[in-house]
């Protein structure tokens, strides 16, 4: 990750619509259809498992085909032709199955595996290769016709459909709602629109309220798919609407996706028709990537209290001698979806009343605090108890950084994409501190950041934060 990654387009603190739901002059709401709610569930786990099988059985069949004697090649050839397909995208659920985009993938991972097999069989060609390439990306393609008109079919039946609620009111959203209406193989129906500005008279569909409502329209009506049609909204308002339906339970397709605004996969475009669309995900959206961060969370938050042991001892010891009782400092913070926690730190003072210690800023030259606070605040030891905080589920090693309830209250008063960074746990660190924005430094440019963290998450982007953090604590000078 890179701070300069950030541009114009990415604006969290663009204006969100608060405009009332309409009815007047749009048309009636389409026949809603007889869903069975586990129909989609039974789709999205039935169709990658028959499409591994398949490539499975393809590989398996191609090797065998060719009587060699290397042991366990064909079992070896279907599970890393299944891994490299899993990798690349090639099991997820598509609006527009086609066997055009999945040509190029299919044959390139069946010839990476006949070069396996060839490296495995004393004595082999190119031969070799090219026939386990021809054979099993035939056979794949083959499974893969029957299972895209398996599901075409499948949707086109309307108690299968999801509902589809349609993020834009010009033209283009129009077209989008005459799609779904008349392509039933696209297994959506259309329930209503939404608008990001004033609402245009193009709209096909009732207009049913702004883009801050969106999480109370998805509940409502039961959305299965939010579709964000990019040319009928500004581009400092679409990075807005993408990150609001982070934390919606359903999918996000951006249509025509703009790709300075949200980075997409290769793997996740397709067409609707001819339009480009995508599935936009985030990272720590997925339920695997939550767990792995909090299982790497905890484990490394449990060797490091193990570890600094004596270092917390000495620090407490100081603490206790300068100002008496009362190691730690506790303290009402807002984490992980609005939620209030108590953090933990060393105290390096006193505040003279509770009004005080939620709302005052912190004043880096308080003449209340004497060397041993001073010191825990310049070398960042004062945090250290925030660990057990890691460790109970409070927080995370690596997030934004949390805020008192009043300023996080003051904060998304006038910064509106203040409050997307409640989108994922509050960490010990950030990308916004170690660019040098923590205490008195930039709302604005600190939101930015953190939120850009969020956008673009991975494991390498945690690894590099803490090792940033590390750095900066040893290099720091404590005098």
């Amino acid at each position: 990750m890179r701070a300069q990654g950030l541009s114009a387009s990415l604006d969290p603190g663009a204006p969100h619509s608060d405009l009332s739901p309409t009815s007047g002059d749009a048309a009636a709401l389409p026949l809603l259809p007889d869903r069975r709610a586990a129909g989609s569930r039974v789709l999205a786990r039935l169709y990658p498992a028959c499409l591994a099988l398949a490539d499975a059985w393809a590989a398996s069949t191609a090797v065998a085909s060719l009587q060699v004697r290397a042991g366990g090649a064909s079992m070896l050839a279907s599970v890393v032709v299944v891994g490299l397909n899993a990798a690349g995208g090639l099991y997820r659920v598509r609006r527009s199955p086609s066997l055009l985009a999945d040509l190029r993938p299919v044959l390139v991972r069946a010839l990476a595996v006949g070069v396996l097999v060839a490296a495995m069989v004393p004595g082999s060609s190119w031969f070799t290769v090219v026939w386990i390439g021809v054979v099993a990306c035939g056979l794949s393609l083959g499974a893969r016709a029957v299972a895209h008109a398996a599901v075409r079919t499948y949707r086109c039946r309307r108690t299968r459909a999801r509902l589809a609620l349609v993020v834009g009111t010009g033209a283009a959203a129009a077209h989008v709602v005459h799609l779904l209406r008349v392509r039933g193989e696209f297994g959506l129906v259309p329930v209503g629109q939404v608008t990001a500005g004033p609402p245009d008279a193009a709209a096909a569909l009732p207009v049913l309220g702004g883009t801050t409502d969106l999480p109370a329209l998805v509940r409502d009506h039961g959305a299965d798919t939010v579709m964000v049609v990019a040319e009928d909204i500004g581009a400092g308002q679409l990075d807005a609407v993408l990150r609001v339906s982070f934390g919606l339970a359903c999918e996000t397709l951006l249509v025509q996706p703009p790709s300075d605004v949200v980075p997409v996969a290769a793997a996740r475009r397709e067409y609707l028709a001819g339009l480009p669309c995508a599935r936009v995900d985030w990272p720590l959206r997925e339920p695997g990537a939550r767990l792995a961060k909090r299982v790497f969370d905890l484990v490394v938050a449990s060797l490091l209290l193990v570890g600094a042991a004596p270092l917390l001892a000495a620090c407490a010891l100081a603490v206790r001698l300068e100002g008496g009782p009362g190691v730690l400092f506790r303290q009402r913070r807002v984490g992980l979806g609005g939620e209030e926690f108590v953090l933990l730190k060393f105290r390096t003072l006193k505040p003279v009343d509770e009004e005080e210690s939620d709302t005052r800023w912190t004043v880096e030259d308080d003449d209340r605090v004497g060397p041993v606070g001073r010191f825990l605040r310049r070398s960042s030891f004062d945090e250290l108890p925030q660990l057990w905080n890691v460790v109970r589920g409070d927080m995370s090693l690596v997030g934004p950084r949390p805020e008192r309830p009043h300023f996080v209250e003051q904060f998304s008063r006038t910064c509106p994409g203040y409050r997307l960074r409640h989108r994922v746990p509050v960490g010990m660190t950030g990308w916004a501190q170690v660019h040098g924005f923590r205490g008195d430094t930039s709302i604005e440019l600190r939101a930015r950041l953190d939120n850009h963290y969020i956008d673009h998450w991975s494991f390498a982007s945690d690894l590099r934060i803490l090792l940033l953090t590390a750095r900066a604590m040893l290099c720091r000078d404590p005098g």
